[in-house]
């Protein structure tokens, strides 16, 4: 038996980030590792588990903490002292210092990194893998004064995380903790601080091995985004580039998959409904409910869309390339598009919030056949190289 991964993350709801992670266990798995999924801010009935073997132990470490009123009150006291000077230092457009940080992420998650920590010290042999926050930053402090190894992944747009109290100044001196950092983009990798970049090695997220063969006959007349419906998506944008494209083109429909989760995303696609009312195009959208079929649904459709203003990779996208759609994706930050799309060979990158620029490679699409047929074949290239078990084997090698 090989030694034991531990993967740490704060949630498990069947998003990009969750669904990489246990298709990554699954396969070190299959390696004969030991493997556990550790769940740091939900708990167990709170679970959407799409992908994950079921072999494979989860914990939910909010399960296993017992209230402790005393050190809750302290806890608040920290935490109101701490984000008072954090404030401070945001209110004049300054980089909170590491210190403070600290002191203001301990006192709100002091009680899970206890737990966390009790778990690695039981599996002094496991490698730590974490991705997302808060999960990542609880997991180093957690770690500290132990021989666990430990490889940390952020996977949205750390443009945004560097900006935030926890940003550049925290990462910098904490994050050193990390053995490896794995990156899914250059991009990414070149905005962490330089002894944060220095152990970082770039791998991009995996195609998962169950989808359907690529599809090259004759296409359904829909231009289809599916994702879990969020701000960040824009879908404002995708809106209005399809209102243009029917204006011009007849006979299509834009098919809008996915659901939202919180009320922030049921704000923002109320928003895209409002304009789509606007402009006079609700009678030509399908709204639809993720299914579990989902590849095999859209497969036939001309256009898979992603209006995105920023994303790490998008799984979608890469999912959608893998059965042969062609694709037209912002050239969002940070780079996960720009690094597997050629632009106009095997789909086609527009600018970030311009409708009209994804209208045109809309119609370029829609009106010329051999265009279509030719991104399709090159798209579909994208599943062997990043194939489920290439990708693992780069992360068994960091293992």
């Amino acid at each position: 038996m090989k030694k034991k991964v531990i993967m740490v993350m704060p949630v498990m709801k069947g998003g990009g980030a969750e669904r990489v992670a246990a298709l990554l266990l699954n396969e070190f798995h299959k390696n004969g590792y030991g493997c556990e999924f550790v769940i740091t801010s939900m708990n167990m009935e709170e679970i959407i588990n799409c992908d994950l073997n079921p072999q494979i132990t989860v914990t939910c470490i909010k399960d296993t903490i017992k209230n402790n009123n005393f050190r809750k009150v302290g806890n608040k006291a920290l935490r109101i002292l701490s984000s008072v000077i954090c404030r401070t230092f945001e209110g004049f457009k300054k980089a909170v210092p590491a210190v403070f940080a600290y002191l203001s992420f301990i006192s709100e998650y002091s009680i899970e990194i206890k737990a966390l920590r009790k778990i690695f010290r039981d599996n002094p042999d496991a490698t730590v893998l974490s991705f997302l926050q808060p999960s990542i930053p609880m997991t180093l402090l957690a770690l500290k004064g132990l021989g666990n190894r430990v490889i940390v992944s952020e996977r949205g747009n750390p443009e945004r995380l560097i900006r935030k109290r926890y940003g550049y100044n925290f990462i910098d001196k904490y994050y050193r903790r990390a053995d490896a950092v794995v990156f899914q983009t250059e991009d990414a990798k070149k905005i962490y601080p330089p002894a944060i970049a220095a152990k970082g090695t770039v791998i991009y997220n995996p195609i998962k091995n169950n989808l359907p063969e690529p599809y090259t006959g004759e296409r359904e007349k829909n231009i289809t985004t599916f994702c879990r419906i969020s701000r960040q998506k824009n879908l404002s944008v995708l809106v209005g580039a399809f209102a243009l494209f029917s204006n011009d083109i007849q006979g299509y429909r834009l098919k809008i998959i996915g659901e939202t989760q919180n009320s922030d995303d049921e704000a923002s696609f109320a928003e895209a409904m409002s304009l789509a009312e606007k402009l006079g195009i609700t009678d030509k959208i399908d709204l639809l409910p993720f299914d579990a079929q989902i590849h095999s649904t859209i497969i036939r459709d001309a256009i898979y869309a992603n209006s995105s203003d920023y994303e790490g990779m998008s799984n979608a996208m890469l999912e959608a390339m893998a059965i042969g759609m062609p694709v037209v994706c912002t050239d969002c930050p940070v780079g996960g598009a720009a690094a597997v799309i050629r632009n106009g060979e095997n789909g086609f990158l527009t600018e970030v919030g311009n409708s009209e620029e994804m209208c045109e490679a809309f119609k370029k699409i829609a009106g010329n056949k051999a265009l279509s047929d030719r991104l399709s074949e090159n798209a579909a290239k994208i599943r062997e190289e990043l194939s489920l078990e290439n990708t693992a084997k780069k992360w068994m090698e960091l293992l």
